[in-house]
This record gives structure tokens, C-alpha cells and sequence, in this order.
């Protein structure tokens, strides 16, 4: 009896490696490929409609858009940029986003303006540039003033780690120290804006996501359903499935400490600023946000699904070599991270910045091809591997 239900079982494996076969040719599934990658361009396509459509119809409604003074605008900008630095007044804190400051660090101070540099900054720790002191379990950090007079005197124009000094000073309220000096130029120094709210840019980034993710899935669905089945007809047990993925997560882990001391070589040996990515920083800004469920579903739940149906399904199915698969998808998905780094047109930059994103989408398609090109296992991996680095974000954030 029971040598007739392997038999059976026998058969039916063979049915659906058949299947699995003819679906890598099949022009049913060629197209949901197909609309796949065009529903993707389509994501980064479409910031650029909603942008106008914005900028339109939600100018004037304060929940979605913030009116700000020059010394605010400044503030604003410096959360965003790792290798700022900023010098205001800090009551101009008080009707920005509560989690502003926390991005900053204090370094200094020029009668009632504060001098501040990015919280991420990696030249924090320079002795070089900055004073630092262990107060309990808190390191305090001081900008030295011969190099600050340098920095205002445009003797010096770069950070330790090789990285553009960008100025965020209000022009209608310049400190001491910089009245009259080299910096103090009207066209350089920060106007009034109308800035979009922590609010609009999570809701956006969400929305985004969604309105691509919903057909994909619908589209993707007989692909979603054979390889579920085929995990049944393989006999992959949930536990099973569980620690292949979990597998993966220390791929992503291990992966991602070689290639940090690649990066760290390279910015070494070409003198190129390891920094932040600009990503990473809009990240943690949403994370502290009071939306950042929004942020963590996106990046946990939706991102993972969609990205590996694109860059893991889509490219793979598309390209009969499997090893070019690999090569192209990887540099896609890694380049499509660092957008803001490419349009900068710092070739350096670019590549250490994307170096990581590459490896990971190396790691998530080795996964996909050792696990028989069945996506349910690197979605889940990517889906681990990214609740992880979400929660450790949130405790560097929060309790750090």
C-alpha cells in the first residue's frame, strides 16, 4: 500500500518538475515576467506624476506640507545630510518634528547658536577634529576650535573621512563667527521653503509601494501558487521551509560583514567618504516618525515580496543563463537603491554606496537558485533578514 502512495508521490514530482521547466519558457509566464519588470519601472517612474500631482493638490494643507523659516529650512536639511554642518539658533527646533534633534549632534556653540553635525556622521570619532568626552555611558563630542576657524575660513572644506563640508546656515540669521566670513555668502546661505511633512513622505513611500505591489501579486498569483505547491509536492515541511530561509538570513549577515570591510578597503585605498547612504538615512528619519508602522509593513511585508518577484522571478525567467541572471539582476538591485548617490555623479560614491545592495542581491539569488528557483523561501529570508535590520535600526534610535 505504501509503496503505491511513493509511486504516486513519485509521479507527481516528476509532473511538476516538468512544470517547473516549462514555466521558465512558458509565454504565459514570459509575460507576468514581463509586467512584472514594467510594473517595477513603473515605481520609479511614478514618484515623478505623483510629485506634480502633489505638489497640486496638497500644497496648501499644513498636515501634508510645512511653511518654514530660513533657520528651520537649515534645520531640515541638515537632518538629511550625513556630512552637514549646521549652525542656529536652537529654538527653531520647537515646530519641527519632535525627532529632528535626535539626528543631530552638538559640537559647539557660537553665542546663542548651536553648532551641530549629523548624528550617522563616521568622522565623529576623528581626534583630529573633534574633543571628545565619556559623561556615564554617553560620549560627548567637540568640534575644536582651531579647526572650526579653518572650516569658516574655507582653509578646510573637507571631513576627516574625505567627504564635501555642505553648510546649513539660515541667511537671516548668521552667527557670530560666520558674519562677515568666507561662508557668509547670501547665495549659499538658507532661504525660507515649503517643506513636505514626515507625514506626506511615509504615506507617499507606502502608497507607492502598495499601488504597485496589489496587481503585481495578482498578476504573480499562478506563479506564487505553483511554488507553494511544489514546496508540498517536495515535502518541505513548515520548519523546513523556516530554516532554509533562516539559512539565508545569516547568508545576508555574513555577507554583509565581508563586504563592509571591502568597502571599508576601498574608501581607504581611493580616499572615497564612507558615509551613510542616503536610504539608510531616509529610513531611520521614517522609523522615528510617529508613522514608522507604515515604514516597517513597507520594508517587512510589502518590499520583500515585491522585489524578489522582480529581481529574483522576473530576471531570472527572462534570462535563459542563469549565471548572468545573477550578475544582472544583482547590479540592478543595487543600483535602484542608491538613486540619490548616482545622481550626484560621484562615480566613488556610487560604487561603495551599492557594493552592499549588489551583495545582497547576490546572496537573495544564490538563495532563489539553491532552493530550486522556488521564491517562497528568499521572500521569506528577505522578509527575516529585513524585520531584523528594522529592529536593530529602532533600538540604535530609540534606546541608544
Amino acid at each position: 500500500m505504501y509503496d503505491h502512495l511513493d509511486e504516486i508521490e513519485n509521479e507527481f514530482k516528476e509532473i511538476h518538475e516538468e512544470q517547473k521547466n516549462k514555466d521558465e519558457v512558458d509565454p504565459k509566464m514570459q509575460k507576468i515576467y514581463r509586467n512584472n519588470l514594467f510594473l517595477y519601472l513603473a515605481y520609479m517612474i511614478l514618484p515623478i506624476i505623483l510629485s506634480i500631482f502633489i505638489l497640486i493638490a496638497l500644497t496648501d494643507i499644513d498636515f501634508f506640507f510645512q511653511d518654514v523659516n530660513a533657520s528651520e529650512f537649515a534645520i531640515t536639511n541638515a537632518v538629511n545630510d550625513v556630512n552637514g554642518l549646521l549652525i542656529v539658533d536652537p529654538n527653531n527646533f520647537e515646530n519641527l518634528d519632535s525627532a529632528y534633534e535626535s539626528f543631530l549632534i552638538p559640537v559647539g556653540a557660537d553665542g546663542t547658536h548651536i553648532i551641530y553635525v549629523h548624528a550617522s556622521a563616521t568622522f565623529i570619532t576623528d581626534t583630529d577634529f573633534f574633543d571628545s568626552v565619556l559623561e556615564g555611558d554617553v560620549y560627548t563630542y567637540t568640534l575644536k576650535a582651531s579647526v572650526l576657524n579653518d572650516i569658516i575660513d574655507g582653509n578646510i572644506k573637507k571631513w576627516p573621512n574625505n567627504a564635501q563640508i555642505n553648510f546649513h546656515i539660515p541667511y537671516d540669521d548668521v552667527s557670530p563667527l560666520v558674519a562677515g566670513s568666507s561662508v557668509d555668502n547670501i547665495i549659499e546661505l538658507t532661504k525660507e521653503n515649503s517643506v513636505p511633512t514626515v507625514a506626506l513622505n511615509a504615506i507617499f513611500a507606502f502608497t507607492l509601494m502598495l499601488i504597485i505591489a496589489i496587481p503585481m501579486v495578482i498578476i504573480s498569483k499562478p506563479i506564487l501558487i505553483g511554488d507553494f505547491n511544489l514546496l508540498k509536492v517536495d515535502n518541505e515541511s513548515v520548519g523546513t521551509v523556516l530554516a532554509k530561509s533562516g539559512i539565508g538570513v545569516l547568508y545576508m549577515f555574513g555577507g554583509n560583514i565581508a563586504v563592509g570591510i571591502l568597502v571599508m578597503a576601498i574608501s581607504t585605498m581611493f580616499q572615497i567618504p564612507d558615509q551613510v547612504s542616503a536610504n539608510q538615512l531616509a529610513i531611520n528619519l521614517m522609523l522615528k516618525s510617529p508613522y514608522f508602522i507604515l515604514m516597517i509593513i513597507t520594508a517587512v511585508v510589502i518590499g520583500p515580496i515585491v522585489e524578489e518577484l522582480v529581481f529574483r522571478k522576473s530576471f531570472f525567467g527572462l534570462i535563459k543563463n542563469e549565471n548572468w541572471a545573477l550578475v544582472i539582476s544583482s547590479l540592478v538591485f543595487g543600483l535602484i537603491h542608491i538613486s540619490t548617490e548616482i545622481l550626484t555623479g560621484d562615480i566613488g560614491m556610487v560604487i561603495v554606496s551599492s557594493l552592499p545592495y549588489i551583495a545582497g542581491g547576490f546572496i537573495f539569488g544564490y538563495i532563489y537558485m539553491i532552493n530550486k528557483k522556488n521564491i517562497v523561501i528568499p521572500i521569506i529570508a528577505h522578509m527575516g533578514y529585513n524585520l531584523i535590520s528594522v529592529l536593530m535600526s529602532m533600538f540604535l534610535l530609540y534606546v541608544l
